[in-house]
């Protein structure tokens, strides 16, 4: 598909980003609206409101300090992908690594889905880790079908046999999901 463009996340995306959370990202899932992404930054992300994190996104994204990619789609910001030094993360499993980069989070608009936004977010996620120093990429797949009211995380890390086409081999199975990696 080359009329996606994918791009790191800068501070001057800031409004699209935003927008994107705001109108786009959970147009179809309203449960999902009060994360902006910021489940696996916290560590008290329960007891945290949609405000709090919005507001915590905005601030990262101006800072410069959001980690992640943005695709784009004739202009418009059609996904999102969480990528990140693993160290950086709360709440994901395993110990922290200096060396491992963590992929966590894929939220493609609902008009743009099942047309290959969230493989290309996967490579250029891996291509991001790899430039950034890291030597391993890590993620946390569903390992099969999932409930949805079971597992609301399932819905948003990709399945697995996204991971294993893309070069990622199961780490560790805990039936539900997998631990995956990847050399970079």
């Amino acid at each position: 598909m080359s009329d996606v463009a994918i791009r790191p996340i800068t501070p001057d995306q800031h409004d699209a980003v935003m927008h994107y959370f705001d109108m786009v990202a959970y147009a179809d899932n309203p449960n999902w609206a009060k994360c902006f992404c910021c489940e696996r930054i916290v560590e008290d992300y329960e007891s945290r409101t949609k405000e709090q994190n919005r507001t915590l996104r905005s601030s990262l994204i101006r800072s410069a300090k959001a980690n992640g990619l943005v695709a784009y789609r004739l202009g418009r910001v059609v996904g999102w992908c969480h990528a990140a030094p693993k160290s950086e993360l709360k709440s994901v499993p395993g110990e922290p690594a200096s060396d491992v980069g963590a992929i966590v989070c894929f939220v493609v608009a609902p008009d743009q889905r099942r047309q290959g936004i969230a493989t290309q977010l996967l490579e250029a996620a891996v291509e991001h880790l790899r430039s950034r120093g890291l030597r391993t990429a890590e993620a946390y797949p569903r390992a099969g079908e999932v409930e949805p009211s079971r597992w609301v995380w399932s819905q948003y890390v990709g399945p697995l046999s996204m991971y294993q086409k893309a070069g990622f081999e199961i780490a560790e199975n805990y039936g539900d999901f997998c631990i995956v990696r990847r050399k970079l």
